[in-house]
């Protein structure tokens, strides 16, 4: 077989269109293997007769950081707070009022946590909890 200047332009040809298909594959597929989640643990809200303090300990299991965590009680009332989770990390949630009264220490009420990820996309999770006394 002769070398010929048409067998080295198509060597070339698909050394480079593989070259592309590579390249795009190491671009592209990170996008798409991007995870948004999280987990509330350790949920526990006391009650003085006129606020909801709320704790919790978030801990981000994806990939995209949280810049904020909203916490809204069932029965009504919400706070916002600024909480940076990369992905894996961990951080607490300390006596976050919510002004709401008629509640009664024992009352089991709902919590939903919503992660606001940094790219403005929500993902929540309900906890029921009992309403101890502060």
């Amino acid at each position: 077989m002769q070398v010929t200047t048409e067998h080295i332009l198509w060597i070339l040809a698909v050394l480079g269109v593989a070259g592309l298909v590579i390249f795009s594959l190491f671009s592209w597929i990170p996008r798409f293997m991007t995870t948004k989640d999280f987990t509330a643990y350790d949920v526990h809200c006391y009650y003085d007769g006129r606020y909801v303090h709320v704790f919790a300990t978030i801990k981000n299991t994806g990939n995209v950081p949280i810049k904020q965590i909203r916490i809204e009680l069932t029965a009504g009332g919400t706070a916002t707070v600024s909480l940076n989770l990369k992905g894996g990390e961990q951080g607490a949630i300390n006596d976050i009022k919510i002004l709401k009264t008629g509640f009664k220490v024992g009352q089991v009420i709902g919590v939903k946590i919503t992660a606001i990820f940094q790219d403005s996309s929500q993902k929540a999770r309900l906890v029921h909890v009992v309403l101890e006394e502060w």
